[in-house]
């Protein structure tokens, strides 16, 4: 499943950049993120590992991430695993007159039996995914 979004923010991006990057800013616009805990910092960015732990509607998962791309203040990418699924994600910054534009490019790989439930309500989940991702 692929999902794309676009947002502009009215600030220069290396003032956006820090929301993104950063796992305690990033925990207060992404409100179903209760913890993340980084496991290997690697000094050159890529390869950082982490693990996030993510709770909506009354339910928990434990989400292990590595960062797969990074150039500061224009992109960052992460590849997300979990029992349901593996999630390719990149963020790019570029800057507009008015501020940032921010696209995100999210590739999703379900894991058995999301795969199946995705071939009957693949349309709601992606628009359900896509509604927060725009309201965050």
């Amino acid at each position: 499943m692929k999902i794309t979004i676009s947002k502009e923010i009215l600030k220069p991006a290396e003032h956006v950049f820090p929301w993104i990057e950063e796992p305690e800013k990033a925990k207060k616009w992404q409100p179903n993120i209760k913890d993340s805990v980084i496991l290997e910092n690697k000094p050159e960015i890529i390869g950082t590992t982490f693990k996030e732990s993510i709770s909506e509607g009354g339910k928990s998962l434990e989400m292990y991430g590595r960062i797969t791309r990074f150039a500061k203040n224009e992109l960052i990418g992460f590849q997300l695993k979990s029992k349901i699924h593996t999630v390719d994600i990149c963020y790019s910054l570029h800057e507009i007159k008015s501020g940032t534009n921010v696209s995100v490019v999210a590739l999703i790989d379900w894991k058995f039996p999301m795969n199946i439930i995705c071939l009957f309500l693949g349309k709601k989940i992606k628009k359900r995914i896509v509604d927060q991702m725009d309201s965050e």
